[in-house]
């Protein structure tokens, strides 16, 4: 039997990444001062009227984020509880993610530099309290209860209070419309996957084994709590209220059609991840051409996969050296007329395309042993991106910023996290070689950069 017990300083290495993030995001947290922009008119929002009657308006005349908005109302008049407990999230998502891809020391600092590398700052554009509570936290919840899902798949033990604690989680992140379908769609995932594991295994219950039933339990009232989430949001005549209100304020979006709309929306998502050449972005297609490069070590493969890195030096570096070319690598802006018949109108739509095309393949590379584990990825990262892309049918997309595409942060994230999980042996045979340290490098050099732009301008 194996007494080894672990020294303090292999426990310290051993919870370095979490012990990193941590202090990082308390340094993030000294700093911040919340109590500006919408933090402003939630503190007073329901000292009048009473919080139900606060809640009750705010369903019937602008959103559906009924959960969201109950618990803003309490944390926003508590700026220093609201700290606290924002820094322990934040010091806790990369342990989740790390329970999700695996808990080995190498995927525990990839977790966290994938937290690390998140434009935090973009927290802070309607009030910091305001902003978190309504996609941070939303966010940290879909991903416990993916946590709980997994070790309901893996049939092991989940304690009543996980399952309390899971179901208040999904019932918050479920309050916020990308995540609700996002999670109705994890749902459906798990439950096609065990019956049909079920059906084609032919798996029994024997008295050696547990029935999967007996491990429904926590995922039904994870799922019950996502489909009354839903339920609220698609009953809410506050969302159609609050668009019509938009659309008063910004009279043009009214004589859009449904093309102009969906032209609208690509054109957000190619604007914030493309042509500003996101760092969030650029190090996912990175390690994505770099994983595809060790897993086939074919040249053509690898440089189709390498497409975007490719528009990402045209926006970076052919732009800035050859300001002449600036027309064909051109930034979109948040327009409200365009034309048809111009080429800097296309080419956006061209750059997008050939991004899709080509992650899609590297994924499809990279998962090919796992056919249904490459379709709930394609699928999931899908739900991601026209979680943004249905922005443009919203004429609050002139106003919302940054911080509504963080599904399709996290999602991309997550989905690189997966696959280098699935290649961890050949990574870190790699990490010793001196291509592999650099090839690693640049995305913690970007992670330090981030920190240091994060800390200095929140």
């Amino acid at each position: 039997m194996n007494t080894h017990k672990k020294t303090a300083g292999e426990y310290i290495g051993a919870y370095a990444p979490f012990i990193l993030t941590a202090l990082i995001g308390l340094i993030y947290h000294i700093k911040i001062q919340p109590m500006a922009g919408d933090d402003l008119y939630f503190a007073d929002a329901a000292e009048n009227s009473g919080l139900w009657a606060f809640l009750t308006m705010r369903y019937e005349t602008w959103t559906s984020r009924i959960a969201i908005e109950f618990l803003l109302v309490f944390i926003i008049k508590h700026p220093l509880l609201w700290k606290i407990l924002d820094t322990l999230l934040f010091a806790a998502f990369p342990v989740l993610l790390s329970d999700l891809f695996g808990q080995s020391r190498f995927m525990s600092w990839c977790a966290a530099a994938a937290v690390l590398l998140y434009p935090f700052h973009d927290m802070g554009s309607a009030g910091w309290i305001t902003t978190t509570v309504n996609y941070f936290w939303p966010l940290f919840c879909g991903f416990y209860v993916c946590v709980l899902l997994k070790k309901a798949l893996l049939r092991k033990k989940i304690h009543i209070y996980e399952t309390a604690g899971g179901t208040v989680a999904c019932l918050l992140a479920s309050s916020h419309e990308q995540f609700a379908v996002i999670l109705c769609v994890i749902f459906l995932l798990c439950a096609y996957y065990v019956f049909h594991i079920r059906r084609t295994s032919g798996e029994k219950s024997t008295p050696g084994s547990i029935c999967v039933w007996k491990h429904a339990f926590t995922p039904a009232c994870l799922a019950t709590a996502n489909f009354l989430s839903l339920i609220l949001i698609i009953l809410c005549p506050g969302n159609a209220a609050r668009n019509a209100v938009s659309i008063a304020d910004l009279p043009v979006f009214a004589a859009y059609s449904f093309a102009d709309k969906l032209y609208l929306g690509l054109l957000g998502m190619e604007r914030v991840f493309l042509a500003n050449a996101d760092a969030v972005f650029f190090v996912s297609a990175f390690l994505l051409s770099w994983l595809v490069c060790l897993k086939t070590d074919s040249y053509a493969k690898t440089l189709l996969c390498s497409l975007p890195l490719f528009i990402l030096f045209g926006q970076t570096v052919v732009r800035t050296a050859y300001p002449g070319l600036s027309g064909i690598f051109v930034i979109p802006e948040q327009v409200l007329a365009w034309d048809p018949a111009a080429l800097s109108t296309w080419l956006p739509m061209l750059y997008l395309l050939l991004t899709i095309i080509s992650m899609f393949y590297a994924f499809c590379l990279l998962l090919k042993e796992k056919p249904f584990a490459c379709f709930c990825l394609l699928l999931l990262l899908g739900c991601g991106f026209g979680a943004g892309m249905i922005l443009g049918f919203m004429a609050t997309i002139y106003v919302s910023g940054e911080r509504v595409y963080i599904a399709f942060y996290f999602l991309l994230l997550a989905a690189v996290l997966y696959c280098m999980a699935g290649m961890e042996d050949t990574l870190q045979k790699k990490a010793d070689t001196v291509c592999g340290r650099l090839a690693l490098t640049i995305p913690a050099l970007l992670c330090l950069i981030n920190i240091g732009f994060v800390a200095l301008s929140v």
